[in-house]
């Protein structure tokens, strides 16, 4: 064992970092105790999730900067879009395309001349919320990417 303890300590140390879990974190500890292993915790109970300051929730449809998924109503066909906009604001546009049957079809237009199928207005989902143009970009394409049925 000696022996084993000195091979151990010309190895250098591996470092992580889990959560801090009391029974998780014994068995943890207990598991590596022989390796060259160090081990820092960190809390899942942050204190700004206990004390919150008491802003009012913006209403769902008010939100801007977001990534969005729009279900049908008849099937399990989804859109998923993003706006810099009011979300109300393109949720409109969308509907206005339907009822127009404006040139410029989109997907969702589409969709509804096709089969007839109505769409979950008043369910649009946000699905992720960012700021930045490119990056909400990104988080679309990779929320189209995860869906089974898309009209995308």
């Amino acid at each position: 064992d000696t022996a084993n303890n000195s091979q151990n300590d010309n190895e250098p140390f591996s470092y992580f970092t889990v959560p801090f879990l009391l029974l998780l974190t014994n068995k943890l500890e207990n598991i590596l105790k022989d390796t060259n292993t160090k081990l820092s915790y960190f809390s899942l109970n942050k204190l700004n999730s206990i004390v919150k300051a008491h802003k009012d929730a913006i209403p769902k449809f008010a939100n801007t900067n977001v990534i969005y998924k729009i279900e049908c109503d008849n099937c399990d066909a989804s859109y998923v879009g993003q706006t810099g906009r009011k979300l109300i604001t393109r949720i409109n546009e969308h509907r206005k395309n339907i009822n127009y049957n404006t040139r410029s079809q989109s997907v969702i237009t589409e969709h509804k001349l096709n089969y007839n199928h109505e769409f979950k207005w008043n369910e649009v989902k946000i699905l992720d919320k960012e700021t930045f143009y490119n990056k909400r970009i990104i988080s679309e394409m990779l929320f189209i990417k995860r869906q089974t049925n898309s009209l995308n």
